[in-house]
């Protein structure tokens, strides 16, 4: 963990523009302000505030962020942690260079945006905006409704999340990635559930068809888990020895729980 104390109070110029392209480059547009050495950005259409600061112009570089959800995915996936973080900030991290700051401003963005509640915030926006009645329950040809604007924003915050790539393969062709449900829509308990990134994966068409037919499942390491159906030439072709472990938080085990004990196949 890096001390953020002894970084320089009155951030340089040359480093203070380049601060700022890292925002705005990224979607944090609205801004800056400056206080106790961060410069704090915002943005229209992502929650969450971020700030960052630079021990020097060749950094490091740390960045701060507000959204609790965004701090632990970014601390799951092994960014490291800095202290202290910006004022009313949940936690904040280091980078050493400019290009791998950009690289987390730009993850923090997208985790904002794909991170519940926002997919769901969006759905209702859609079916408001639709003149559609959420009280209706869930009738054939309501469920239908629902379902055709609900999956392109689950997909969207996957894509986000996901960085628009498969994690076992790292196709990132959108035609070829599937929004995978772990928990299916059909079989979720509310909306909430349907829209959380947590419930899904992005997964290239054939690694889909697998994880939907329960031919593949993951562990809560995110291990790829063949049933004893899965032929040898489709492990082959999935490149099942090779997969890389999926990075999964504490927020996908019970989903993914749900998937090994009723659609993965056993025997």
């Amino acid at each position: 963990m890096t001390d953020t104390s002894q970084r320089l109070w009155a951030i340089p110029v040359t480093t203070e523009s380049n601060l700022k392209d890292a925002a705005f480059d990224q979607g944090y547009r609205i801004g800056p302000e400056q206080a106790a050495g961060w410069l704090f950005f915002r943005s229209a259409s992502a929650p969450g505030e971020i700030a960052m600061a630079a021990l020097a112009a060749v950094g490091p570089f740390f960045l701060s962020v507000a959204h609790a959800g965004t701090a632990r995915e970014l601390a799951g996936r092994g960014v490291e942690t800095a202290f202290p973080s910006a004022r009313g900030h949940v936690a904040a991290f280091t980078f050493s260079d400019l290009e791998a700051l950009h690289a987390g401003v730009s993850q923090a963005y997208r985790l904002s945006l794909s991170l519940p509640t926002l997919p769901l915030e969006r759905f209702k926006a859609e079916l408001e905006r639709g003149g559609i009645d959420d009280t209706l329950g869930d009738t054939e040809g309501f469920a239908e409704i629902r379902i055709r604007i609900g999956q392109p924003i689950f997909r969207q915050a996957l894509m986000d999340y996901w960085n628009g790539a498969c994690p076992l393969t790292g196709i990132t062709d959108p035609e070829l990635l599937r929004a995978s449900h772990v928990i299916p829509w059909a079989d979720c308990t509310s909306d909430a559930q349907r829209l959380d990134v947590h419930n899904g994966l992005l997964l290239s068409s054939l690694w889909d068809a697998a994880f939907d037919a329960g031919l593949i499942s993951f562990s809560d390491q995110g291990r790829p888990i063949a049933s004893p159906r899965l032929s040898d030439a489709a492990a082959e072709n999935l490149g099942l020895s090779k997969a890389t472990p999926l990075n999964l938080t504490p927020e996908h085990m019970p989903n993914m729980a749900w998937h090994r004990t009723r659609v993965w196949v056993r025997e």
